[in-house]
């Protein structure tokens, strides 16, 4: 079982609420070190590692997952937290935060959803007009995925950055990060197994109440911005912010603009809960006399 990085801790036992971010593939839970820094004290905030990412066990082979899978090795971590959940997810990480926001294991303890172009491909296959995006990013996750089941593991990794970040990010990688990425990217096939295996996304988020903010970035590849904005569409009083000049790391490029964006979502929700919560006690009050 993966260590949850606990990078906050509540005052007391009535403290601030918890912020849950979710970091995408070949990544780990210290990509939200300037959202925690940005925290200060006013939120708990946790930074998991994902299955097969950061501190936890390599995945010796590329295999088959499910985002309910993924979202069932967090839950133990989950569970211990105390207090409302405010999560956060970039990539397969929002993937995740969409599954647990929609699932009757937690729904009713998420006070706000941000998700950060969430790897959710499903919903493109509900309008006609968007199944070539859908075609074009299942291509791109052949590319990636043969290679890696075939053993070629720079090659994928290769594929794997060129989709999501352009030409020259593999040229631009330190070594260091290019052996560290090369560990870990088996996982990355279970990742994109477990987004495309997903069904029922447009159902689900038409359901959704939370408030929820979804980011995208006018340099991402074009199925992650298509995502975002059918997201939008569905989810009722969803909010959207595009950073043309940004890419699909926004949330490390452009952290000093996002996460701004991103508390101040979570302050309003919170404020929105805590109005919910004395409204009721009232009215409990006023019942009982």
């Amino acid at each position: 079982m993966n260590e949850l990085i606990q990078l906050r801790r509540p005052m007391n036992d009535n403290g601030p609420d918890n912020i849950v971010a979710l970091h995408g593939s070949l990544s780990s839970g210290q990509q939200w070190a300037k959202l925690i820094e940005a925290c200060g004290r006013k939120y708990h905030v946790v930074a998991p590692d994902l299955e097969g990412y950061g501190s936890n066990s390599l995945c010796l082979e590329p295999a088959p997952s499910r985002l309910d899978t993924e979202a069932e090795y967090l839950s133990e971590k989950l569970e211990a937290l105390a207090g409302p959940i405010h999560l956060v997810g970039h990539s397969f990480g929002g993937s995740i935060a969409f599954k647990l926001a929609t699932s009757g294991r937690y729904a009713h303890r998420v006070r706000s959803l941000t998700l950060i172009e969430p790897v959710l491909p499903s919903i493109l296959f509900e309008l006609d007009a968007d199944r070539p995006y859908y075609e074009l990013f299942a291509h791109e996750c052949v590319r990636v995925c043969t290679p890696l089941w075939r053993g070629q593991k720079r090659l994928a990794l290769q594929r794997f950055l060129t989709f999501w970040n352009g030409r020259r990010s593999w040229d631009i990688l330190p070594p260091n990060t290019r052996v560290a990425m090369l560990e870990r990217v088996n996982k990355v096939g279970g990742d994109f197994s477990a987004a495309f295996e997903e069904m029922g996304v447009g159902e689900a988020a038409r359901r959704l109440t939370v408030p929820t903010l979804l980011l995208s970035g006018g340099n991402s590849p074009l199925p992650a911005q298509q995502i975002v904005k059918r997201l939008t569409s569905a989810i009722p009083n969803a909010r959207h912010v595009h950073m043309p000049e940004a890419g699909h790391m926004l949330c490390v490029t452009h952290a000093a603009k996002l996460n701004p964006t991103i508390l101040q979502h979570v302050d309003m929700a919170q404020a929105q809960s805590g109005t919910a919560l004395h409204l009721m006690a009232a009215l409990g009050t006023a019942f009982a006399q």
